[in-house]
């Protein structure tokens, strides 16, 4: 809870001070900014934060059980919370992530209005592709296409099939071993997307238009390549401490 500092409390004020009391019958979070509380809605709303199921929290000994959580407003800045179980591990496992560097990547931004490239932009998209190919192949670089107004944010995933949107952005990211080919792959990944051919149309003004001229570079890309739990015997094998004393 008080990981993300004031984020548990209202109204917003990022990294805020917010304080924990914690014992056998209860725990209590206080916010302490003059103008902030720790409201049961706050509260109970960050106890849901980043997580798959709002009512588990695992750690390393094992698993916080919030089902019975009760939240109690007991002062104007202070919210007491009742009913959380611990419950122990057969095995103590600690996260082990990592990630590696995949390539440079660069970024293009197209929007598209006409209704009938709407409609094929995955036709659009995969002619785009095609005219990247043609220049390097289908090996050493990858290509992304996040079509925001159709399935932007969750992809495949999304359950929503039928286009709905009067305006589509296409976000393009390029990326490669190096950045002169991710910007050029990432260029013609955009560029093709206004020069596209569809069966219908038989002006070549193309259907698109750029946010910007050129394509921005991002930053790398990266990808996981651990993301594991490891069982150790003492919770804090893998996690060495040292004292030092300053200002001496």
């Amino acid at each position: 809870m008080l990981e993300c500092a004031s984020f548990c409390a209202e109204p917003y004020g990022g990294k805020e001070t917010v304080i924990g009391t914690i014992t056998d019958e209860d725990v209590k979070v206080t916010a302490m900014h003059p103008e902030q509380r720790c409201t049961v809605a706050s509260v109970a709303g960050h106890a849901m934060y980043e997580r798959a199921n709002p009512f588990y929290e695992f750690v390393p000994g094992g698993m916080l059980d919030m089902t019975d959580c009760k939240y109690e407003q007991i002062d104007e800045k202070t919210t007491r919370i009742t009913g959380p179980k611990f419950v122990p591990a057969q095995e103590i496992r600690v996260k082990l992530e990592g990630a590696g560097k995949v390539g440079e990547r660069y970024i293009g931004i197209a929007g598209i209005r006409d209704p009938y490239t709407i409609q094929n932009v995955d036709q659009v998209i995969q002619w785009a592709k095609e005219q990247v190919k043609e220049r390097f192949g289908d090996a050493g670089y990858r290509l992304y296409y996040h079509v925001f107004g159709k399935n932007g944010v969750m992809g495949d995933l999304e359950p929503i099939k039928e286009i709905r949107s009067h305006e589509l952005c296409v976000v393009v990211e390029g990326v490669a071993p190096d950045k002169k080919t991710a910007e050029e792959i990432t260029m013609i990944g955009t560029r093709q997307i206004f020069y596209a051919r569809l069966p219908e149309v038989k002006g070549t003004a193309g259907s698109a238009a750029f946010l910007v001229e050129e394509v921005l570079p991002a930053s790398p890309a990266y990808v996981w390549t651990v993301n594991h739990t490891v069982p150790v015997d003492d919770p804090m094998e893998l996690f060495p401490t040292y004292l030092t004393e300053a200002g001496v």
